[in-house]
């Protein structure tokens, strides 16, 4: 069975998140496991008493309450729901029981908001997705609930390891009949190399059977570049695969404030290149 991890803390974004996953994978046989980290809180004078304090029995209570409704909502699909709980850091207890339950896909919500709300949640999905060893997806808060039929893959042209790499892009693709757009951003008066477009032509094979065409930017702000693609080509999916010492991991890092993640509307599925 397809398993689908779905961090949450209850909240509006979250909430959105699993119900984008919902509706993804309708008429699939799914395994949603909901999953709520958190941390042992400390105690200031001027820091008020956190949800925290619930402890983790009451948690994994309410957590067991959602999914027991989900049930019965869901109840003529081939969905099952499962809950977990665990003390630590979200990024921690993500990448400890990935391999453990055997998730297929992590689902969560992310939102671009300004402040220290914005850094917290901002750098919680960037921990989860350079830490998780399956594909992570990550739904902005405004994004609208609907089947992906244009997807944009935004790639290096490095190469792929292996075709597992991004076979949930593939899958995806396949099952709702979308058009990739593969878009590769150089550096402003740099020309393709021969290894990037071997590359090209390998990832031309690998999506044999689905619509797809390749596209050409050049310029110094590489995340503006694929933000305005999105917006003016009416993307409904974004997929990247973060590599370390690119254009990619500078966007994900937290000390850049300009998160590609966080700025746009649109879903991004964040691939992971573990050979």
């Amino acid at each position: 069975m397809y398993k689908v991890l779905v961090p949450t803390d209850r909240s509006d974004n979250a909430n959105h998140a699993l119900n984008y996953a919902l509706n993804l994978f309708r008429e699939q046989k799914v395994e949603f496991i909901l999953f709520q980290s958190f941390d042992v809180p400390i105690y200031t004078a001027d820091m008020p008493l956190p949800i925290d304090s619930l402890g983790h029995e009451e948690l994994k209570r309410i957590l067991d309450n959602d999914a027991e409704k989900l049930r019965k909502v869901y109840l003529e699909t081939e969905f099952s729901f499962s809950t977990r709980v665990e003390i630590g850091s979200l990024s921690f207890n993500v990448n400890s029981i990935l391999d453990e339950l055997s998730i297929d896909l992590v689902v969560m919500g992310t939102k671009g908001a300004s402040g220290w709300e914005g850094v917290i949640i901002g750098s919680n999905t960037s921990d989860v997705i350079q830490v998780a060893s399956c594909a992570v997806l990550a739904i902005p808060n405004d994004a609208e609930i609907k089947t992906p039929k244009t997807m944009l893959f935004a790639s290096d042209n490095k190469g792929l390891s292996n075709k597992d790499v991004i076979s949930p892009l593939i899958q995806l693709a396949s099952r709702f009949k979308a058009h990739v757009h593969l878009i590769n951003v150089l550096d402003e008066g740099k020309l393709t190399t021969v290894d990037e477009a071997v590359a090209g032509l390998k990832l031309d094979n690998l999506l044999e059977g689905i619509e797809h065409t390749f596209h050409f930017e050049s310029g110094k702000d590489k995340a503006q570049i694929i933000e305005n693609y999105l917006n003016t080509h009416n993307i409904d999916l974004l997929a990247v695969v973060p590599r370390r010492n690119n254009f990619f991991d500078a966007i994900f890092h937290r000390s850049v404030t300009r998160k590609l993640a966080l700025h746009t509307k649109i879903p991004m599925l964040a691939m992971h290149d573990l050979g």
